[in-house]
C-alpha cells in the first residue's frame, strides 16, 4: 500500500460524537450516515484524552459509555464498504482531575496554577504525556488495527507554558524565560513554531515505522503557532478550518468571511501543490452551541467553494445525522450525492491563473495585525490588505493563487504575469531579493500600504528591502477628508469621467521626489467637512500611485490601503481602478458576466476541458450568508477553445453561442450554485 490516495480530494465526513452517543449507537448506522452524505472517508473517534476502545494504557480514559471495541469494529466495517479512515487523536487537553495524579503534565500558568480549556486541563507539549504517552499509544493503535489509514491530530499546538521544564528549554532555547502573556516576541514564537513541527516530524517517523501506509493529518483552527511551510512538510494531507459559523469561537476567534475556503484552499495548495487539504467545515451554526444547525446557505457556500478548488471537505457533525435539530442534513446528503456523482470533474484541476497575491506570515506575526488570526478588528493590517485585494481579484473575474512568504522562490513567481504584496510590512532580505529577481527578468509587481518598513521579525528597517521600489514607505499620515486625483484618461474613462475619487486610512509618502508617470496625487485633507465648506481646491500633490520600471520588469506601489478600505467598506472605485491596472499587465479577465458582484466565479483548467463555477452569496444588506436568495436572468462568457457545456447538475449539455475567443452562456437562475464542464467533446458524467 501507499499513500497517493492522499493526493486526491476524498470526500470526508466526521462524526463529533458526544461520549454518550456511545451508549446507543450502533457501528453499522454510523457507516450508513457516512455514506448517505456521499463520503469515502472519514475521521472516527480513537483516543487521547477520550479513548473509544479497551486500551491498556492508563494515561487514557475509557469513554465510560463504551460498551465494546468501538474504535476496532468501525474500522473492520469501514474497510468492508471502501471507507477510508483517519483516526482522531486529541492530546491536548486531559480529563478534570489527572492534574492531581499528574501535575508534571499539564500546562502551568505564571502563579503556577494549571491552565484549562474548555474547563479541562490542558496538556503540556514538553511534558510526559507528549513525549511518551503519545507514542504509547499511537504503538497500541497501529499494532491493534493495522487497517487505519492514518491519524487526525485535533486541536494541535504548543501553548504557553510557565512550568519549570518550558522555562529552562525556553531560556536555553532563546536566551529569555518564557515571557508574559501578554507580551509576544519572535524567538519564543519560532521556538514554538519549531518545537511543534520537530514533534510532529518525530510523530511521523513513528507512525511510518509501524505503518508506512498511515497518513498524517495535524489541525488546529487557526494553526496558532504553526510555521505553515514546515507543518507542510511534514504531513501527508494539510487540514484546515474553513467553517464560517453564523457565530465564531470565543475561544480563539476565527476569521468570518466569504472567501475563506477559497483562502485555505489555495494557501494549502501553495504549500503542496499535488496534494489536496482537508478543509473541515462544521454543521453547527454557533460554535459555542454546537447543538444549533448550521443555515443551509452558509455550508453549501462554503463547501462547494472548498471543492471548486479542488479541495477535500470534512462536514463536522456534532453527534448523529439523526438528531434534534437537524436541518442542515437534507442539504449535506443533496451537496454529498451531487460531489459523488461528480467526482471526476473535482480531480486533476488545475489553475489558470496568471494573477498571484502574497500572503505573508511574518506580516500578520509581526506586523499591524500583531498575530491575530482574523487580523485587526478594522481590517488595518495584512491580513485586512491581503483579504481585501482577495476579493476585488474575484469580483474582477481573474482566477487568482496564493503564495506564501516567507520562503519566495523565482521559479513560483514566474509562472504568474502579475504578483501582488498586499501590505506586506514585515519582508525578509531573501525574499526582497527574490522579488527582485522576478520583476528584473520581466514580472510585473504590485505592492500597496507600508511595504518593506520593517525586516522579518518585525523590526524597523534603515533602508529600503527592495531595488525595484528603492525607498521606505515613511510615515503614514492620515487621507480622511482627502480626495485621490485621477490624472490619466484611462482612470476617468473607467469611472465615468469624474476627476477624482475619495481617500480615507492612512497614506505614506515613500518617494520625496515625484515622478511624472506617477498618478493618483493627493488633495487634501480637508479638515472642515461643514457642507458649506466642501469645496474641493488645489491640486494633488503627493502620489497614490507609483510606477517605476526596473530592468525588463515594472514595479507598481499604491501606498495607502485599498486592499483594507474594500474588504471593510466595497468601495466600487477602488475596484475600477485596480481593474485598469491590472488589465494593463495581464490583458482581460477570462470570465465576463452581466451577474451581479454577490455571484463568485471559480475557473479552473481540467484534462477534459475546464470547469467553471457559478457561486450565489447574495444575502441581506450587512448580514451574513444565512438565506438563500436566487438570482435570475445574465450571461457568461468564458474565454475557451472548448465548444461544449454540460451542467454538472443533471448532466444535460446547455446551449451556447460563441463571439470570437468567448463562449457564451445563458443562465435563468442561479440557486446555490452553478457547475458547469467545458469540453471539446461532448462529455458525459460518470461516476466514482
Amino acid at each position: 500500500m501507499s499513500l497517493a490516495w492522499t493526493r486526491e480530494p476524498l470526500r470526508f465526513f466526521q462524526h463529533l460524537l458526544r461520549e454518550t452517543d456511545a451508549s446507543t449507537l450502533r457501528i453499522d448506522g454510523l457507516i450508513d450516515e457516512i455514506k448517505s452524505v456521499g463520503a469515502n472517508a472519514c475521521i472516527v473517534m480513537g483516543g487521547g484524552f477520550s479513548a473509544w476502545y479497551p486500551t491498556d494504557l492508563s494515561s487514557q480514559t475509557i469513554n465510560p459509555h463504551v460498551r465494546s471495541d468501538f474504535l476496532g469494529d468501525f474500522l473492520v466495517a469501514a474497510k468492508v464498504d471502501g471507507i477510508r479512515t483517519l483516526v482522531r487523536m486529541d492530546i491536548s487537553k486531559g480529563r478534570a482531575g489527572m492534574e492531581d495524579r499528574h501535575p508534571d503534565w499539564f500546562v502551568r500558568k505564571p502563579d503556577g496554577s494549571v491552565s484549562s480549556v474548555w474547563n479541562m486541563p490542558q496538556i503540556c507539549a514538553t511534558g510526559p504525556f507528549w513525549q511518551q504517552e503519545t507514542f504509547s499509544i499511537l504503538g497500541e493503535i497501529l499494532s491493534r488495527y493495522p487497517s487505519a489509514n492514518g491519524f487526525f491530530f485535533n486541536y494541535l499546538h504548543v501553548p504557553r507554558c510557565y512550568c519549570d521544564r518550558c522555562q529552562d528549554l525556553v531560556f536555553r532555547a532563546t536566551g529569555e524565560s518564557v515571557p508574559a502573556p501578554d507580551r509576544r516576541i519572535p524567538a519564543y514564537e519560532a521556538w514554538r513554531q519549531d518545537f511543534l513541527a520537530d514533534y510532529m516530524g518525530r510523530v511521523r517517523s513513528f507512525i511510518r515505522a509501524c505503518n508506512p501506509a498511515a497518513a498524517l493529518v495535524p489541525y488546529h483552527h487557526v494553526h496558532d503557532g504553526w510555521n505553515i511551510r514546515r507543518m507542510a512538510a511534514i504531513t501527508d494531507i494539510i487540514g484546515s478550518q474553513v467553517s464560517n459559523p453564523v457565530m465564531p469561537n470565543p475561544v480563539d476567534p476565527q476569521p468570518i468571511w466569504n472567501l475563506w475556503a477559497a483562502e485555505e484552499a489555495l494557501t494549502a495548495r501553495a504549500l503542496k501543490p499535488d496534494h489536496a487539504p482537508l478543509l473541515i467545515q462544521t454543521t453547527s451554526e454557533v460554535f459555542a452551541s454546537r447543538q444549533s444547525a448550521m443555515p443551509d446557505a452558509c455550508l453549501i457556500h462554503n463547501l462547494i467553494q472548498a471543492a471548486a478548488h479542488g479541495a477535500a471537505t470534512a462536514p463536522a457533525v456534532n453527534g448523529m445525522l439523526n438528531q434534534e435539530d437537524a436541518r442542515f442534513v437534507p442539504a449535506l446528503q443533496t451537496f454529498g450525492r451531487y460531489l459523488q456523482e461528480n467526482a471526476r470533474w473535482y480531480r486533476d484541476l488545475k489553475s489558470p491563473a496568471r494573477v498571484a497575491i502574497v500572503r505573508s506570515e511574518d506580516s500578520r506575526l509581526w506586523g499591524t495585525d500583531a498575530g491575530r488570526p482574523a487580523g485587526k478588528a478594522e481590517a488595518n493590517g495584512h491580513i485586512g490588505e491581503f483579504r481585501g485585494f482577495c476579493e476585488i481579484i474575484s469580483d474582477l473575474r481573474y482566477p487568482f493563487d496564493i503564495l506564501v512568504a516567507p520562503g519566495l522562490t523565482v521559479a513560483e513567481l514566474g509562472r504568474y504575469d502579475l504578483v501582488i504584496l498586499p501590505a506586506v510590512e514585515c519582508l525578509s532580505d531573501v525574499d526582497a531579493a527574490t522579488l527582485d529577481a522576478y520583476v528584473a527578468a520581466g514580472g510585473k509587481l504590485l505592492a500597496s500600504a507600508d511595504l518593506g518598513a520593517a525586516d522579518e521579525a518585525g523590526h524597523e528597517r534603515q533602508s529600503a528591502p527592495l531595488h525595484c521600489l528603492p525607498a521606505l514607505p515613511g510615515n503614514g499620515r492620515t487621507a480622511i477628508g482627502a480626495y485621490l486625483a485621477l490624472g490619466r484618461l484611462e482612470f476617468r474613462n473607467a469611472l465615468s469621467g469624474i476627476p477624482r475619487v475619495p481617500a480615507a486610512g492612512e497614506f505614506w509618502t515613500p518617494f520625496a521626489d515625484g515622478n511624472s508617470n506617477d498618478d493618483l496625487r493627493l488633495i487634501g485633507p480637508f479638515a472642515n467637512n461643514a457642507p458649506e465648506f466642501t469645496m474641493v481646491e488645489g491640486a494633488g500633490k503627493e502620489p497614490g500611485l507609483i510606477e517605476r520600471d526596473f530592468y525588463k520588469g515594472h514595479a507598481i506601489w499604491l501606498p495607502w490601503r485599498i486592499g483594507s478600505l474594500y474588504h471593510r467598506h466595497s468601495m466600487p472605485e477602488y475596484r475600477k481602478l485596480l481593474s485598469v491596472l491590472i488589465e494593463r499587465h495581464v490583458g482581460a479577465a477570462p470570465v465576463r458576466t452581466t451577474a451581479p458582484l454577490a455571484v463568485e466565479t471559480i475557473l479552473y483548467a481540467h484534462p477534459d476541458g475546464m470547469v467553471l463555477h457559478l457561486i450565489n452569496g447574495a444575502s441581506a444588506r450587512t448580514k451574513r450568508l444565512t438565506e438563500l436568495t436566487p438570482l435570475a436572468g445574465f450571461d457568461v462568457a468564458i474565454e475557451t477553445d472548448c465548444g461544449f457545456a454540460l451542467s454538472l447538475h443533471d448532466d444535460k449539455e446547455l446551449p451556447v453561442t460563441r463571439a470570437g475567443k468567448m463562449m457564451i452562456l445563458r443562465i435563468e437562475c442561479l440557486d446555490h450554485f452553478a457547475a458547469i464542464a467545458l469540453t471539446r467533446g461532448s462529455a458525459g458524467r460518470k461516476c466514482a
